[in-house]
């Protein structure tokens, strides 16, 4: 591709503010490689690969492996296999073409896409007073979305702060949920069962696998939504095929960058399924890539999951300006 005439791979420790619990673990800090792509004229357009131990499969020494091999092709049309590696390459490409053009990476995909994105916020926090207090704030502060992480803990536990947070969102805030695959089938059943009068807007894998996904939404009356099992085109038309979700998460950062995100997303829009782009807790690189990919395919109902860059302690760049719940693109 003759119009990079200059590349530079770099690795950096993101740090969180404050432990991440999921169900696949607990994150305090993760390794994430950054892609920069100059050409002569002095553009430079940046890219990041921030593979997450337990979501997907890559490590980051491949990751990063895969990007040097990238660069070091003959046949620069043929990005790596290794999602994360090809969401850095594609980042990096489409921001250098959008600044080539003097365009917000949005407007350089869609000219009549919107600078301000309405977002939900992943609300942290240890115990139900704690996630009290900050969901408090997070009303304050305009959002109108927020997401929850669960099935770390026992599901009575779970229940206590799902409860405190409905308490305190007023019952126009949506609340959504993350069990990252945390259950069995039957586990799951009872468990989202026992949600039905809390107004969730959906939750995201309660079981892993698609054939499960579909059981536990045929037994449930609470929205189901894919992520770790949506992250190939393949699984998304099974995911359709089979009828076992309501909504598909799509995560440019894992799914491997724009265009296999912008093909899954016109895959579940011809079958009348929501998509919602979230974050992969990645640095605000990959938050603004994501932010813009929503922007540019209007895909702002439901919000995107991308109000994370404030978990970060070491952000690598200045996080988006967010005010009264909105992503401010620049």
């Amino acid at each position: 591709m003759n119009l990079i005439t200059d590349a530079e791979v770099s690795r950096h420790l993101l740090k969180y503010r404050a432990p991440v619990v999921t169900a696949k673990g607990t994150f305090t800090e993760r390794p994430t490689v950054i892609l920069t792509v100059k050409d002569s004229d002095g553009n430079a357009g940046v890219g990041e690969a921030c593979p997450m131990v337990g979501f997907a499969d890559e490590t980051i020494d491949e990751t990063e492996e895969a990007i040097w091999d990238w660069l070091h092709t003959e046949d620069q049309n043929s990005p790596p296999l290794i999602p994360t590696a090809r969401a850095a390459i594609e980042g990096a490409l489409f921001d250098l073409k959008a600044k080539q053009q003097e365009k917000y990476l949005c407007h350089y995909l869609n000219p009549e896409s919107s600078l301000k994105v309405p977002v939900s916020i992943l609300v942290n926090g240890e115990t139900p007073s704690e996630l009290a207090a900050n969901v408090k704030q997070i009303v304050d502060d305009g959002f109108s979305s927020l997401k929850l992480k669960i099935g770390a803990r026992s599901f009575n536990e779970d229940l206590s702060r799902i409860n405190a947070v409905r308490e305190a969102a007023n019952s126009n805030i949506s609340i959504r949920l993350d069990a990252n695959g945390a259950w069995s089938v039957s586990e799951a059943i009872a468990n989202v069962n026992q949600l039905q009068d809390l107004s969730i807007e959906f939750i995201e894998e309660p079981v892993s696998g698609i054939e499960q996904l579909r059981e536990v939404r045929n037994a449930c009356g609470v929205p189901i939504a894919a992520d770790e099992t949506a992250l190939n085109i393949e699984a998304v038309e099974t995911l359709i095929e089979r009828e076992a979700v309501d909504c598909i998460i799509v995560k440019p950062s894992a799914i491997g960058g724009i265009v296999p995100s912008t093909q899954v997303t016109d895959l579940a829009r011809a079958s009348g399924i929501d998509v919602v782009v979230t974050s992969l807790l990645e640095s605000s690189i990959g938050v603004g890539l994501a932010a813009h990919f929503a922007s540019a395919l209007e895909l702002t109902d439901p919000a995107p999951g991308l109000a994370t860059s404030y978990l970060l302690l070491n952000d690598l760049i200045p996080a988006p300006e967010i005010k009264d719940g909105c992503i401010h693109l620049s």
